[in-house]
């Protein structure tokens, strides 16, 4: 006998039985851009910076956004004297999960006096979204790396709020091998009471860390409290690496903050120019 409706009209209940994305960019400048490699949906773009010092990469996820069981993958290595700033071109967009977990892999390498700057747009996450990011740091010698990453629970603009779900952020910097921060932060379940905890977001729904490693970290302190004096927000030094925090209560403001943060670490330079957009 057949089954009386064919599998393509049954409604999934795993992600594993939708096709998944399994994405990759890979971007190494030594001190001339010596590799590129990409797997989609995952684009390097490499924009004219006229005016502007060093070079600008740009990633597009050509999916649109990441659901449940995708997967990508961004490699970013920097050696030599030179800059370069990694960004998105939009805010990278969670959807519902039925029940597996998104996965966004993130490595910065940076050595022989480099600078590299990771300086994505916000990531939103929809309600029902399910996401783990990874964010790895390695920094050699006198190099330097500032890195950045943004969380908006929901379309706060829209009036859209992420009421369950999993939200997992994951940070490890290593300096000349050495393993000299790991953070771990996680919200799962009931979002929507988890964040009126006044010990956690209290009531705020974007939140962002920062960091910035170099060898005069901490002289830029005092110059990043006093850019965040105004915000919900503190900056401190642990092993030599400046790590910055900010709430917000939506992506708007958090952004603002972030600006500010920026215009301090990056010695007033603009942001990249895909941010305007």
């Amino acid at each position: 006998m057949f089954d009386a409706i064919s599998r393509s009209d049954r409604a999934p209940t795993r992600d594993a039985d939708l096709q998944r994305v399994d994405g990759a960019a890979r971007v190494v400048f030594a001190p001339e851009l010596t590799e590129l490699y990409q797997r989609s949906p995952c684009r390097a773009l490499l924009p004219r910076v006229d005016g502007r010092e060093g070079a600008e990469v740009v990633f597009v996820n050509t999916a649109g956004g990441i659901a449940g069981g995708d997967r990508v993958r961004y490699e970013m290595k920097v050696s030599g004297a030179t800059r370069v700033t990694f960004t998105t071109q939009a805010a990278e967009k969670i959807y519902r999960a039925l029940d597996d977990a998104a996965r966004i892999e993130t490595q910065v390498t940076a050595s022989d006096g480099a600078l590299a700057e990771w300086l994505p747009q916000e990531t939103i996450v929809f309600d029902g979204g399910r996401f783990v990011r990874s964010t790895e740091i390695e920094i050699y010698g006198d190099s330097r790396i500032l890195a950045l990453e943004a969380l908006v629970l929901g379309r706060t603009a829209s009036g859209e709020t992420m009421r369950t779900g999993e939200a997992t952020d994951r940070w490890r910097v290593l300096r000349d091998d050495r393993l000299v921060w790991a953070d771990a932060f996680r919200l799962g379940g009931d979002i929507a009471a988890l964040v009126e905890r006044p010990a956690l977001l209290d009531g705020c729904r974007a939140v962002a860390t920062a960091i910035y490693v170099a060898p005069d970290v901490a002289d830029r302190l005092d110059a990043a409290r006093e850019a965040l004096d105004d915000a919900r927000a503190g900056a401190t030094v642990v092993n030599s690496v400046l790590v910055c925090r900010m709430i917000a209560p939506d992506g708007a403001a958090l952004r603002a903050t972030i600006l500010r943060l920026l215009t301090v670490l990056r010695d007033g330079a603009e942001p990249p120019r895909v941010w305007r957009c």
